[in-house]
């Protein structure tokens, strides 16, 4: 993957800012890396919130997540760069990751609760079935392993117990759509169960929206 340094920083800005301003994470929290090579990541920096993110706070870390590149603050790289490591490697075809703390999405995440499929079209096309993982102690090889036993080929969002979630993608800007479509289907969902009946679609419907997902190649 090549990609301009200079324009791809102020991109992590910029969704650093959407992530902040959505209430996704408060304080300090979350973080997001973009693939620059095969062993090169550039990642938002520890101790820092991300609406406050600036294009010479990012660092630049190796495979092994030992940074390669520090800007003149002198950042270090965030602490949960073992969860993005681990899916980069699971998926070569991954080229940005966001972990975040969406509250409607987290809610499902504490309380243990599956997210169900088959409800919404928007959550089918776009993520698609979306496992959780073990919770593990964050910033831990452990979480990474977690997160990791999960994934599929077609995996592109996990809920991860009691933390939060991750969503991946070849773009930053596609992986952070999804983090707002996890959101808001966990938003409608808990709206619906106090609604009423939450309806699921039918086989038949279900289908016709698989064979649009191929049609488009998504």
């Amino acid at each position: 993957m090549q990609v301009n340094l200079n324009t791809i920083k102020k991109q992590m800005c910029d969704v650093g800012q959407r992530i902040w301003q959505r209430g996704y994470c408060a304080g300090n929290e979350g973080n997001h890396s973009v693939r620059l090579s095969p062993d090169r990541f550039l990642c938002t920096p520890s101790g820092i919130s991300k609406g406050f993110l600036e294009p010479d706070d990012m660092v630049v870390v190796d495979s092994e997540g030992v940074g390669v590149f520090f800007s003149s603050k002198g950042r270090q790289p965030t602490s949960e760069i073992k969860v993005h490591l681990a899916i980069y490697d699971a998926r070569p075809d991954v080229n940005a990751v966001i972990h975040s703390h969406p509250p409607h999405a987290t809610a499902f995440a504490i309380c243990d609760q599956p997210l169900p499929s088959g409800i919404h079209p928007e959550a089918e096309l776009f993520l698609g079935d979306v496992p959780t993982a073990p919770y593990a102690t964050p910033s831990t090889q452990a979480a990474a392993d977690a997160v990791a036993s999960v994934i599929t080929p077609t995996t592109n969002t996990i809920l991860m117990a009691n933390h939060g979630s991750v969503t991946f993608s070849d773009t930053l800007l596609d992986a952070y759509y999804k983090l707002e479509i996890l959101d808001a289907y966990c938003r409608l969902l808990l709206l619906a169960r106090q609604a009423g009946q939450v309806r699921p679609l039918n086989e038949s419907q279900l289908q016709e929206l698989r064979d649009l997902k191929a049609k488009l190649g998504w």
